[in-house]
């Protein structure tokens, strides 16, 4: 019988892209099984195979998902999707004010709490980082099973550096939606302060969203549009993207405007739009069952 969330012994053999760890397959008698990265810091089974059966996302083709499942707050995968979903809804709603202020549904919305939305929610951003960064490193494919950690180092697991680099960019962007809050800040000042970490923050999400990608794809890149979690980290790389758009045409020119206002403010909605849609996916991921 599989470990609750690992996968058999006795024989036992990992793989991945490089020197990176993202699945492993095993024998046991006349069972073979196969578990991944991202399944096991997801705590779903591993997928009992066909011997022949060697590639992970030909093993994961016939699994399907319960959608009107959408309610498990006993799962720490729950939690993370809903904070991201709320930090996105937030940047998204702060998105359309900055782009439609006179939109009839928008205008009770004061022009002076676009920034703090903003602010609130890349605190909602963080706290689902921070969480995925627990959740990797407590069902790391690299590792044995440990006590509960809540700091560590996982070089050779994308998954983990997908969350580090991930929690990296929620706080830088808590530094820059943070310091828009100050007043007066002159030109230079709004550069070096808010756009500055911005900048460096999609950076870090760009490279997240590459890393999420390759933990899935084991490879630089994989087209599955028939897999759920394909959908998953496709749409959390167009986000980060649109995020890189809208800090790049956010960079604060001599004269006191953004250098390209109409196109950062409806690149962090449609980054948002994205991430919020990534984020919802995660549910239904965690609900499966093999048809």
């Amino acid at each position: 019988m599989s470990e609750q969330y690992g996968i058999a012994d006795p024989s036992t053999a990992g793989h991945g892209p490089g020197p990176f760890l993202t699945w492993i397959e095993s024998h046991a008698g006349e069972r073979h099984e196969l578990q991944t990265s991202r399944r096991l810091r997801k705590r779903l089974r591993p997928l009992h195979i066909p011997a022949a059966t060697r590639s992970p996302l030909d093993a994961c083709g016939h699994v399907h998902h319960d959608w009107s499942r959408i309610w498990a707050p006993e799962r720490l995968g729950w939690w993370i999707a809903a904070l991201f979903m709320i930090g996105s809804a937030l940047f998204a709603l702060g998105g359309f004010c900055a782009a439609w202020p006179n939109m009839s549904a928008l205008r009770w919305i004061a022009p002076s709490a676009i920034n703090p939305i903003f602010f609130v929610g890349s605190l909602f951003f963080t706290t689902a980082a921070y969480l995925q960064f627990y959740e990797v490193l407590n069902g790391d494919i690299t590792a044995k099973r440990s006590p509960r950690r809540f700091v560590g180092w996982r070089p050779r697991n994308l998954g983990y550096l997908a969350a580090l680099v991930q929690l990296i960019g929620t706080l830088l962007f808590n530094r820059s939606t943070g310091d828009a809050l100050l007043p007066g800040l002159e030109w230079r000042e709004q550069n070096l302060l808010v756009w500055r970490p911005d900048i460096i923050g999609s950076i870090c999400f760009l490279a997240a969203s590459q890393l999420a990608i390759m933990e899935y794809a084991h490879s630089w890149f994989a087209f599955r549009p028939g897999q759920l979690p394909w959908w998953i980290v496709a749409a959390n790389m167009l986000g980060s993207i649109l995020f890189m758009v809208s800090a790049i045409a956010s960079f604060v020119v001599p004269a006191g405007n953004l250098l390209a206002p109409f196109l950062a403010n409806t690149g962090t909605v449609g980054g948002a739009m994205c991430f919020l849609l990534g984020a919802y996916l995660l549910i239904p991921e965690q609900a499966e069952s093999e048809g």
